[in-house]
């Protein structure tokens, strides 16, 4: 059964992060092209990634199936962690004077991208925990996926630029989207179907006689 499961993860996580990420992707350009203060891009971002973070957890869910978790719960909390990694990917682009490239931006630089790795995969481990004993190595196992798959989101950088049309920027970015959201799924199906087989194997070890 194994190879069921991972396609199925494989594929509904892919479609749902792939969908997700046209939202952030679209309202990014859009807001880039019309050149909307930041105190209108922060809000609106965040709002964008916790509709990343809905879709990405519905496909989480149907790739797990309808009997593990509780879709309502796992969506919402997927949709809160992505609001939170928004939120701290978007401060040094917000924060007036701060410099990435400074020695002195370093820690934070550092301590804030454990934490946007880790927002989503923590708040889920919240719901996971129910369904399945010592289930906090979901939270590293899935921000190293993701620090792989984000590394696709920097790859349109240096071919784009000020003067890049509107469609070309959209569709760079789709495309690095659609190639992170593949990287993350697949790298996540190992962690999922560990836990498929852990709850089946729980509730096989409730059921057995005494």
């Amino acid at each position: 059964m194994t190879g069921p499961l991972r396609r199925r993860w494989v594929i509904a996580v892919t479609a749902g992060e792939a969908a997700g990420f046209m939202i952030p992707a679209a309202a990014g350009g859009v807001m880039a092209v019309a050149a909307t203060p930041t105190f209108i891009v922060y809000p609106v971002m965040i709002a964008a990634g916790a509709c990343e973070g809905a879709l990405l957890g519905v496909g989480q869910s149907i790739g797990f199936g309808p009997a593990l978790v509780r879709r309502p719960a796992w969506v919402a909390v997927t949709a809160l962690g992505a609001a939170v990694a928004w939120s701290i990917g978007m401060l040094p682009s917000t924060i007036a004077g701060f410099d990435p490239g400074s020695p002195a931006s370093v820690p934070w630089m550092i301590a804030g991208a454990l934490l946007l790795l880790a927002s989503i995969p923590a708040l889920q481990w919240l719901v996971l925990r129910r369904v399945m004993q010592r289930a906090f190595w979901w939270v590293p196992a899935n921000a190293g996926a993701w620090a792989a798959g984000i590394l696709w989101t920097l790859a349109p950088s240096p071919f784009i630029d000020e003067t890049t049309s509107f469609p070309v920027l959209l569709g760079a970015y789709l495309v690095a989207g659609l190639l992170m959201a593949a990287t993350v799924a697949l790298l996540t199906s190992f962690a999922a179907v560990r836990v498929q087989k852990s709850v089946h194997q729980a509730g096989v070890a409730r059921i057995q006689p005494e």
